[in-house]
């Protein structure tokens, strides 16, 4: 169940990163201090875009790193195209490296390490990094996003609420919170208890996780825990309905025993 839970959780953490301006190319946290090394960046950069040359391009860059062991954003290439490769443990051994030698001036390289303890279970881990880039880059969401992200594995749902919620008001300034941080409110909610609060957020991002079964099974908890409070047989039908689509699915250990609790 373990498992299921940190599947449970990644949702909310890789969110296209390659749309960051950083993959650009155009961006170096740290100098080369030799101009292949750079060339060789560059060309892991134009890697990103061609799956069959990612594994050529990561070798390109481990050399790099071994030729110019302080440039951190070969490190960083190298391990980001490692976890697109499946490579996990290879991955955070990498960013660790890229985190270090950019000595806090790289919010993209924690967010990404913090990523990868939270695909390991390391949400302790992935808490302290978050929690330095908003430290060091107070203005940034993502900062925010990550501590709630890891109250869901450390069940400080207060704490990850009260982020969220900085999040939601710094996302303003690029657009406002997408559909995965109404989840996550509606989810914190849930897991605190505090259903009523969370049926809105399930609610309006239903069209987006209707095929997600832990988004269902939290939906449906929410719905019946809700209608039973409120006598409203319309809303307990409806959270009927809901549990009938996952009932004999895998779910997250605490949420399946509560379901079974209300429906049985």
């Amino acid at each position: 169940m373990k498992k299921l839970l940190i599947i449970f959780i990644l949702i909310f953490s890789i969110k296209g990163f390659s749309q960051d301006s950083y993959f650009l190319g155009k961006t170096n946290y740290c100098t080369p201090e030799k101009a292949e090394s750079k060339k060789n960046f560059e060309l892991g950069i134009k890697a990103l875009q061609y799956p069959e040359f990612y594994e050529k391009a990561t070798r390109i860059l481990v050399l790099a790193t071994d030729k110019d062991p302080k440039y951190c954003d070969a490190f960083f290439l190298a391990g980001y195209l490692l976890r697109l490769q499946d490579k996990h443990e290879d991955a955070i051994a990498y960013y660790y490296v890229a985190d270090s030698l950019a000595q806090n001036k790289a919010p993209i390289f924690k967010q990404n390490l913090a990523i990868e303890f939270m695909r390991f279970g390391k949400a302790d881990e992935a808490r302290k990094k978050y929690e330095e880039m908003v430290k060091y880059f107070p203005t940034d969401p993502e900062g925010y996003y990550g501590i709630a992200n890891t109250s869901i594995m450390l069940a400080d749902y207060d704490k990850g609420l009260e982020n969220l919620k900085k999040a939601e008001d710094l996302y303003k300034n690029t657009g406002g919170m997408k559909d995965d941080g109404k989840y996550m409110y509606g989810m914190l909610y849930s897991l605190k208890g505090s259903y009523e609060e969370a049926l809105p957020y399930l609610e309006d991002v239903y069209s987006t996780y209707k095929k997600d079964d832990n988004y269902l099974a939290l939906y449906a908890l929410s719905q019946i825990k809700v209608g039973k409070s409120k006598n409203d047989e319309k809303l307990i039908k409806k959270a009927k309905n809901t549990y009938d689509k996952i009932k004999d699915k895998p779910i997250v250990e605490d949420i399946s025993k509560k379901l079974k609790e209300e429906f049985s």
